[in-house]
Order: C-alpha cells, then sequence, then structure tokens
C-alpha cells in the first residue's frame, strides 16, 4: 500500500521543484497530497488539492483548512507535513493529534519561523506583519513546534537555537531545498549583467537598500548592468525609487520562471535581506556559476563563505560596504572565477537531489520502515 503522505503550504513553484522530487525519488511507494492555494506543477504520485467549488465559499484560508481536515483525516494518511509554521503548521499539527500521525515541520525562514515577535518585519506573514498582538502569535507557533515530531532547519544556527530552547537533537533534522543540477548549471551565454537580484519586494528583502547598493555600484563602474527577478506589494516604491537614484535605464525588471537562463548571465548574485533560513535563489544562482554577495543572517554562511565561495556583509552593514564587496569581483575577474567555481562545486556536492533523497530514505525508514 502506498504510503499516502500530505503537506501543506502557500504555493510557490520554485520551492516544490526543490523540495518534492528528492522526496519522491527516495521511495517508490509514496504518495503525495499537496493542500495549497492554487494548482501546481504537474508532477508524478503528486496530487493537488486547493479550495473550489463549495469551499471557495469558506475563504482561501478557511477553505484550505477544510481540505486539509478532510485529507488528514483520510483513513490512509501516514504521515503530515507543513512547510512554514504560521499558518500552515498550526493546523497541521492540531489535525495531525487528532489523527494520531506523526507531522514534521520545515522551518524555512528558520529561526524567523517561531521567533520573530520583537521584530515582526522579518516576516512575510501578513497575520503577522499586521497583528496587534505578535507575542500572541509567536507563542501558538513554538506550542506548535514543541508538538511535532521532527523539524527541518535550514543549518548549524537555526539548529542550535532549537536546541537551546530545549528541543531535543533527535527531533532536529538539517535537510533544506536541494538543486536540480540538470536545471541549474553554467551554460555559454555571455555574462552581460553585472549583478543579478532573485527576490520579492517585500519588506524582509530590503528593496529600496539594495537599490542604494546599485546605484553605489554605478557609481564606481559606470555602464554597469543590473537585473531585479521578482515582483510584489512594494513595487510602487520600487519604481519611484528606480526614477530617484537614477537606475532606471540600468537596471532590468521582469518575472519569470525561467530564472536559470539569468543566472547564467550574471557575474554577482546579491541579497541584503533582514532575515533568511537558507535562500534557495542563492544556491540556484550559485549553482550557475553566481558569486554570491549576502547579507549574514539565518544559515546564509552554510554556502556564502567568505574568501572561498563569496562574501557575508553584517545585516547593519551600509550600501557603501555592500558595494565594496561586489566590487571586488567585478574588478577582478580571476577572483570572481574562482569563487564561482568554488560556489558550483558546494551546491553540488552538498545541496544537490541525491543528498536530499538519502536523507530522506533514513528519515522515512525510521518513521515508516518500508514494506518487506
Amino acid at each position: 500500500m502506498p504510503l499516502r503522505i500530505v503537506i501543506t503550504t502557500t504555493l510557490n513553484d520554485n520551492l516544490f521543484r526543490a523540495k518534492l522530487p528528492p522526496l519522491l525519488k527516495s521511495r517508490d511507494d509514496l504518495e503525495v497530497v499537496v493542500v495549497t492555494d492554487r494548482q501546481g506543477p504537474t508532477m508524478e504520485r503528486v496530487r493537488w488539492v486547493w479550495p473550489r467549488g463549495f469551499y471557495r465559499l469558506f475563504g482561501r484560508l478557511g477553505g484550505r483548512l477544510l481540505l486539509l481536515a478532510r485529507e488528514i483525516l483520510h483513513s490512509r494518511t501516514q504521515l503530515v507535513m507543513a512547510y512554514n509554521v504560521v499558518p500552515h503548521g498550526l493546523f497541521a499539527v492540531t489535525l495531525a493529534r487528532l489523527r494520531r500521525r506523526p507531522v514534521f515541520l520545515h522551518l524555512i525562514a528558520g529561526v524567523a519561523d517561531i521567533r520573530f515577535a520583537h521584530n515582526p518585519r522579518i516576516s512575510d506573514n501578513r497575520v503577522i506583519t499586521r497583528s496587534k498582538n505578535p507575542q500572541r502569535i509567536e507563542r501558538m507557533a513554538r506550542r506548535a513546534a514543541s508538538r511535532a515530531d521532527k523539524l527541518f532547519v535550514p543549518g548549524p544556527k537555526a539548529e542550535t537555537f532549537l536546541l537551546s530552547e530545549g528541543f531535543t537533537p533527535e527531533r532536529i533534522a538539517r535537510l533544506h531545498s536541494t538543486i536540480d543540477l540538470e536545471r541549474f548549471q553554467p551554460g555559454d551565454t555571455a555574462r552581460d549583467l553585472d549583478v543579478i537580484v532573485a527576490a520579492q519586494l517585500l519588506t524582509r528583502k530590503r528593496p529600496i537598500f539594495t537599490l542604494e547598493v546599485f546605484a553605489e555600484v554605478l557609481k564606481r563602474r559606470p555602464g554597469s548592468r543590473f537585473c531585479w527577478l521578482g515582483d510584489g506589494p512594494m513595487r510602487t516604491e520600487f519604481d519611484a525609487a528606480l526614477d530617484q537614484l537614477g537606475l532606471r535605464s540600468s537596471v532590468l525588471v521582469t518575472t519569470t520562471d525561467d530564472v536559470a537562463s539569468y543566472y547564467r548571465r550574471s557575474r554577482v548574485f546579491l541579497l541584503c535581506s533582514l532575515s533568511e533560513g537558507l535562500s534557495l535563489s542563492c544556491m540556484e544562482a550559485m549553482a550557475c556559476g553566481v558569486v554570491p554577495v549576502t547579507s549574514d543572517c539565518g544559515d546564509m554562511a552554510e554556502v556564502v563563505r567568505p574568501g572561498h565561495t563569496g562574501e557575508l556583509r553584517p545585516v547593519e552593514a551600509s550600501p557603501a560596504q555592500y558595494a565594496d564587496a561586489v566590487m571586488r569581483f567585478l574588478s577582478d575577474d580571476g577572483l570572481r572565477q574562482s569563487h564561482s567555481r568554488a560556489a558550483r562545486q558546494l551546491i553540488a556536492e552538498e545541496h544537490g537531489f541525491n543528498t536530499a533523497m538519502r536523507a530522506w530514505q533514513k528519515i522515512l525508514e525510521s518513521v515508516l520502515p518500508s514494506a518487506v
């Protein structure tokens, strides 16, 4: 009989392409049901469930909650998983406990998934950022995490935090998004884009601050070309800043599913976030040979290793200090190429699908042994 796993989160195509293939490859007897907000990409042994018909009457969140209850309470469901704790993990833990099924929570945002009340700006969740009492939501998130059978974290910082909070080592697993190395690899395209950013226009990603870094680089290196992949609620402010900083003709702004083709054209990947778990976009870019310059937040140091694969800057660093790091690689092609090779190698060796597939085999066997 197939092992039926129910997963819930808000759909992000890139996220699922990075997470589901190694899970599915780990065992032939998996059947995955994903409860989310819309239809996802076609994948063998994956069924997408989202509010339609009757369930739309209850709104996006209410409809998903009812569908999640239906799928978790199904007699063949054997494991429940949620990506992000608020609100998906809250629902998943409650319903899985009613069904007496194991539940796994993926802390995509790292520590920020359960510690955000001190600064709601580090969250992308509108429930949290608009709440008048984020402390209450944080308490709920921590309680949900405490009731989960296993917590998946992006790296050692998140793991250390959980251990300091009293979580036992056997309940914590380091397993984050992994990269499809066939899709993300260098090509023969000329690298005509100097700096690329792949991020939504959200407060946490600091888009206006990042444009100030662009402006500083352009001042030092006239003719530099930039690219921003992504859109979001700060688009009006972003467009105004492009004009105010004189960047309109120097920045290509677009949205696309074919992000790999833009990475292959780029030299430096820039990320100035206030908070991250471990950026999937950064790892995809590195696999394509782009050298990262990022803020030292979350577990970014897992892949951005100064003097080897890229450069880290403190979150509180100025635009000029980020520009200093970018300029090191734009002004020294030999340095950039050596870091590019190291970046590609690190992703291939530590963050490819096969790495995650082997990890999933052990994890699933410990919870639900394969039939002999």
